[in-house]
């Protein structure tokens, strides 16, 4: 009777927590969505590869009710030749395909406009080009960013240096009835061997925005390796060149960041840093993460506001360690090899609220390739293991003082898939910060609570197995940084598997659009929060 109880119990406040969500038919497809551009609710797009690697081709379909309506190959034909697609996006509620074809010597972007039955509306038009060096083997490459409030998009590109020459970069930068607001070219103020392009955002102003890390080089004008990090600069780009402003600190240097901005050019960073910085006595710096950090830039003013930054203490680092991790650190420490550490954190979010806090979130992640050599034939085949792990979320007042950090504990590991059906989904409401992701019914107990790992012990890997995969629902209260986590819904409920990385959130209908697929079926949701 007790057993009934609480599988009746469990299956209540699964439904509960699911009466939100309202789901589509699950459907057999041509294809695999490997991207979905949201329209309103249960109407979007999606794009999906069919066929072979070398032999397939790019198709895109239109969705109401959930349902195919139509779909048609992405057309590649433009007044050059064939091109090759290098990015589609929805903007001003159309879809747009931008493609790259070089003829001549010449390298140039197109843009191609798609009505509601997925055909190309008239023919692709010319965005940008520019001449190729000659002789010269490098292609460079374009690039397309699209503000936060979708109402510009910037379509950029470099051209190859040579041995005289520096690399050069040209942008152009459109608002959302397709006018030009910006454009240019400019010239690297750095060599491209001794720096490197980390971040590049297109802010709701339509202002451009790089970040790069500057090295010192040796003798031979080469880096030795991420230690000799000179330091980190923040560039605007405009028709007149660039504009710098260093992100220095006394003793401390930055390893990761993200950034954001309102409409006013306050940007907001967040992001890792690690010990040794310009004006410390180390001559090379940590390669470690020390803790995160967050801060303002007014950027009309050239001023640093509400500078913090976050230590990170040896136990919120080891939370989840197995015994046997903890004292293989605790022995490489002994040794004088560094205090265990954090390493392989993506960014994956971060979110302004109303009063002005701000959310973080970064999400372990990294590749592991191993190969095997067949001693008979010589063949070598290589299997590349994707792993995502625990995530890290944290909150900071307007004030600029961390309120809470919180560690999400979970380990998803897949093959030769690009990590399909693993990392995060995640919304935030006015309360509460809620997380998703594919995990394993092991680690929760009959009515769905997880269940809290013994210390030294670790949690189970996610499963997609139909018996043991679920999906779990994370939630964190905003203001008190209490985290409760619980089943959402399981394979067997769901009849496909959830692709948490394809999931859309739209603040504006506090909706979540979500993906789940099995074999070659697909099925969608909208979740109301």
């Amino acid at each position: 009777m007790k057993s009934l109880l609480l599988i009746i119990c469990f299956f209540s406040l699964t439904l509960a927590l699911a009466q939100d969500i309202e789901w589509g038919p699950l459907e057999k497809v041509k294809g695999r969505v490997n991207d979905v551009l949201p329209v309103s609710g249960s109407t979007f797009f999606t794009t999906r590869w069919s066929g072979g690697a070398l032999l397939g081709s790019l198709y895109m379909s239109r969705h109401a009710n959930f349902t195919i309506l139509n779909q048609e190959k992405v057309i590649t034909k433009v007044s050059t030749g064939t091109a090759t697609i290098q990015r589609i996006v929805s903007f001003n509620s159309q879809v747009i395909v931008f493609l790259s074809d070089k003829k001549d010597g010449v390298n140039t972007l197109f843009m191609q406009k798609y009505d509601d039955l997925c055909i190309p509306e008239g023919d692709a038009i010319e965005l940008t080009s520019y001449a190729m060096p000659k002789g010269w083997n490098k292609s460079g490459y374009f690039n397309v960013l699209q503000s936060q409030n979708k109402k510009f998009f910037c379509a950029e590109y470099s051209i190859p240096g040579t041995r005289d020459e520096k690399e050069r970069f040209g942008y152009k930068i459109m608002n959302e009835k397709f006018e030009t607001v910006s454009e240019g070219e400019y010239e690297s103020p750095y060599e491209s061997r001794q720096s490197d392009i980390t971040n590049r955002c297109l802010l709701n102003t339509g202002d451009y925005f790089m970040v790069a890390k500057v090295y010192n080089v040796n003798e031979k004008g080469r880096v030795k390796d991420l230690t000799s990090l000179e330091k980190v600069v923040l560039m605007q780009i405009t028709p007149e060149g660039t504009q710098e402003f260093d992100l220095n600190f006394d003793d401390k240097h930055i390893t990761d960041l993200t950034f954001s901005s309102d409409n006013s050019r306050l940007l907001t960073f967040t992001g890792l840093y690690g010990e040794g910085g310009r004006n410390s006595n180390r001559s090379t710096v940590s390669t470690n993460t020390k803790g995160i950090f967050y801060f303002q830039l007014d950027y009309s003013k050239k001023q640093i506001l509400n500078e913090v930054f976050q230590e990170f203490e040896k136990d919120f680092i080891t939370e989840g360690w197995t015994d046997r991790q903890k004292k293989k650190a605790d022995k490489r420490e002994a040794r004088g090899k560094g205090a265990p550490t954090f390493y392989s954190y993506d960014f994956r979010e971060d979110v302004t609220l109303a009063d002005g806090s701000l959310i973080g979130m970064m999400e372990q992640y990294y590749v592991v390739v191993v190969s095997r050599t067949d001693p008979k034939t010589g063949t070598t085949t290589y299997t590349y293991y994707y792993y995502y792990n625990d995530v890290i979320a944290y909150k900071v007042s307007p004030e600029g003082k961390f309120d809470w950090v919180k560690k999400i504990q979970k380990n998803q590991v897949s093959t030769n898939d690009g990590g399909y059906f693993s990392s995060i989904a995640q919304y935030t409401t006015n309360d509460k910060l809620v997380v998703l992701f594919n995990d394993n019914l092991k680690n929760y107990d009959e009515t769905g609570n997880f269940l809290y790992p013994e210390k030294g012990k670790d949690i189970v890997n996610a499963s997609y197995r139909k018996k043991t995969n679920c999906v779990a629902r994370v939630e964190i209260d905003l203001k008190t940084g209490e985290e409760s986590r619980r089943t959402f819904f399981n394979r067997s409920e769901a009849e496909a598997i959830a692709v948490p990385k394809l999931f859309h959130t739209d603040y504006n209908n506090k909706e979540m659009l979500m993906v789940l697929r099995i074999g070659k079926k697909e099925k969608f949701g909208l979740l109301k929060f």
